[in-house]
């Protein structure tokens, strides 16, 4: 058995991933801002040992990554939050290595960034290796942070990975249940392409990428099968019976006063390739494509409807 840490232990892939490794028969040390929030206290009833602690605040983290194996760093903040980007992602990262590297026996960090450092990609099925792109505060803030850690890999072989991870959905993060509480805005035309990841896949990827992943390796975290966001909606309204989607042009957004760095990231077109994933961890996805989690939820709910 192994000692994990898991910096954002509180939040949706977080608590899933302790519960995870918990049922295992793994020790689970989880660093949260707020000790006393229910999913914190159902974790720690499950026998998580809670670290509160920050990010942002060295001094909180010293001793956090003492007797651990592999610490994972989920932590996220939402673009618009400008003021704390940086301070996560780029100084958070150089605090929690600095933990870590005193620690003297953590064999694997990983981080999880997102899509934003490919900006605006277009329609080219992108890599790993493609170029970065600051297009918005969020991409020049997570390029910024990956660097960082390359840094400290090349210069003190620091066993660091970098997931670049997709639009989550599963359960509680549904774009269905979305789509039916009038949810979903399409900003632009929608002719995007999103990468998505269903959670399930995510916390197989973290798990394998721990023990399989080389270090100083970035891999893009998706399914096999990126749309453009016109189209899966498109085909989600039409199996759920409803009317095309509608779109609002960006300038009206803006004028109605939504935040430019949600629109950015709305309307950003990110086609990742899983390549590289999938040949160095041997992984097989569950959620190859989307459509496999939308026939799934479609299925059971007619099943539920004439009581099967």
């Amino acid at each position: 058995m192994a000692a994990y840490l898991i910096a954002g232990a509180a939040g949706y892939v977080g608590s899933r991933l302790a519960r995870r490794l918990m049922a295992q028969g793994h020790y689970v040390r989880g660093l949260v801002r707020n000790p006393d929030a229910d999913v914190v206290q159902e974790l720690a009833a499950k026998g998580m040992v809670v670290w509160s602690g920050d990010l942002t605040q060295p001094q909180s983290l010293v001793g956090c990554a003492d007797g651990i194996d592999v610490v994972y760093n989920l932590t996220s903040r939402l673009a618009i939050e400008n003021g704390s980007l940086r301070a996560t992602f780029v100084d958070g990262n150089q605090n929690l290595i600095a933990a870590c590297s005193r620690a003297h026996r953590v064999r694997s960090y990983v981080f999880t960034s997102s899509d934003a450092p490919y900006g605006n990609a277009g329609d080219a099925l992108v890599g790993e290796d493609a170029p970065s792109q600051g297009t918005s505060h969020l991409s020049q803030v997570m390029i910024a942070a990956e660097q960082t850690i390359l840094t400290l890999v090349r210069q003190h072989h620091f066993p660091a990975i970098i997931l670049r991870v997709g639009r989550i959905y599963g359960p509680e993060r549904d774009p269905i249940a979305a789509l039916l509480a009038s949810n979903v805005t399409i900003y632009g035309d929608g002719r995007n392409y999103v990468s998505r990841i269903h959670i399930d896949d995510l916390l197989a990827v973290l798990e394998l990428v721990a023990e399989r992943g080389q270090p100083g390796a970035i891999y893009n975290v998706a399914d096999d099968a990126p749309t453009r966001q016109i189209d899966m909606y498109g085909e989600m309204r039409r199996r759920l019976g409803m009317v095309p989607p509608r779109t609002v042009e960006i300038a009206n957004a803006l004028h109605a006063g939504i935040d430019s760095s949600v629109i950015s990231q709305s309307v950003a077109s990110v086609r990742m390739s899983n390549a590289r994933l999938k040949h160095d961890l041997g992984l097989e996805l569950r959620y190859p494509s989307y459509s496999v989690w939308l026939d799934e939820q479609l299925c059971n709910s007619r099943e539920q409807a004439v009581g099967v």
